[in-house]
């Protein structure tokens, strides 16, 4: 039954909803961790790998991900494992679920509000020099790169914590029973 009598028909439906996109998301980082791996088995790559460099005034998160990209491919798919998983648990009305994921939306919420205040962690600076603009188009392009960026981490920043405030406080929670690991139920 995908929506159990007298429980939050939003919350399975979400819940539900988060399980099929993690999972499918799931999927497509453990394709593109296989390409990754068979990328990097090769030789060629190697060698041309020694030679890159990492183009200047690029933004902090992006060199980070650009010098750990196979920690990049693993993280990605063990999140999106983790949230299907969750989502799950939720659907299913686990109370180690609603811990995970109270946990995992107050995480989202943080990373959001970090890049609502500092969006120069994602978004490359302006490019100018003694104050002329060197390219105008890309200063263009940049500012709304950074006004998108904190539009979206608001927008979705504000959904990740009101999700987990409801169910970490809200009415949802009463939905998770305890369980009692001594007696097995």
């Amino acid at each position: 039954m995908l929506f159990p009598e007298g429980k939050s028909r939003a919350l399975s439906a979400v819940s539900l909803a988060a399980a099929t996109v993690s999972g499918g998301m799931a999927i497509k980082a453990m394709l593109d961790l296989f390409t990754l791996m068979d990328v990097f088995s090769t030789p060629a790559f190697f060698l041309d790998l020694a030679r890159s460099t990492v183009p200047a005034q690029m933004p902090p998160l992006a060199v980070m991900l650009t010098r750990n990209i196979r920690s990049v491919f693993v993280f990605s798919l063990v999140f999106w494992l983790s949230a299907a998983v969750l989502a799950l648990g939720v659907w299913l009305r686990r109370e180690w679920a609603r811990r995970g994921a109270v946990w995992m939306l107050y995480l989202l919420a943080a990373a959001a509000l970090l890049l609502l205040f500092f969006p120069g962690l994602l978004v490359p600076r302006p490019l100018f020099y003694e104050g002329v603009s060197v390219a105008p188009e890309f200063n263009a392009a940049v500012k709304a790169a950074a006004f998108l960026a904190r539009a979206l981490s608001f927008l979705l920043g504000s959904l990740c914590l009101w999700w987990a405030l409801a169910l970490d406080r809200g009415r949802l929670k009463g939905e998770f029973g305890r369980v009692d690991y001594k007696r097995g139920i």
